[in-house]
């Protein structure tokens, strides 16, 4: 008989597996359906977890730390760490591009992510490790409090463009779910939060 441990990696791996094929709708996904496909009893989901939703942000939690661990770094060399600043542009622009990616890549867990979030924001919490993952890729060159701000506002705008990419072609004459929009898209918020950093400093 399988023990305690091997019980819950078992639900665990079943309801990953079942979220990932929900397209985001996870209001779809019941505890019936997971015991069924564990092949368990519905009682030991509620035993060991307690209820749907605390098994889910478990699994969650547990997606989006695998793939923050491989997820790529970027490694600025010194030749463009004193570029002019245009190459240096290009490069956050093309690094922010690789988070949409991601996002675009996952987007069933994406989604159910931004939303739980947004919804119940915290220090630990999912975009809070993004956040972390960005700031670490900002250029060192700006003050600590600058790299900061422009951090978490690109993470507002990513999460934003992500959930509201159906629609930007309506909204701004960009399809974000097309690489090379997505890309100019990423170009122009770099420029403009550069911008808006000058205006920071002349105050």
């Amino acid at each position: 008989m399988p023990n305690q441990p091997d019980i819950k990696e078992k639900i665990i791996s079943t309801t990953i597996s079942l979220i990932q094929r929900s397209e985001g709708l996870i209001e779809n996904i019941t505890i019936r359906d997971i015991a069924q496909k564990a092949d368990i009893a519905v009682g030991l989901i509620n035993y060991h977890f307690g209820s749907k939703n605390n098994l889910i942000e478990i699994c969650i939690q547990r997606i989006i730390s695998h793939i923050m661990k491989i997820f790529p770094t970027r490694e600025r060399s010194t030749d463009t760490q004193e570029s002019d600043g245009r190459n240096g542009a290009d490069d956050n622009a093309a690094f922010i591009a690789s988070v949409f990616r991601f996002l675009l890549d996952h987007p069933e867990i994406s989604r159910i992510s931004i939303l739980g979030d947004l919804s119940q924001p915290n220090a630990k919490s999912n975009s809070a490790i993004s956040y972390r993952a960005i700031l670490r890729a900002m250029p060192d060159k700006d003050p600590e409090k600058i790299r900061k701000i422009k951090a978490f506002m690109l993470l507002s705008t990513i999460q934003s463009a992500f959930l509201n990419r159906q629609i930007s072609e309506e909204l701004l004459g960009i399809d974000l779910n097309n690489e090379s929009d997505y890309r100019d898209f990423f170009c122009l918020v770099t420029e403009i939060l550069n911008i808006t950093e000058q205006i920071i400093q002349k105050r």
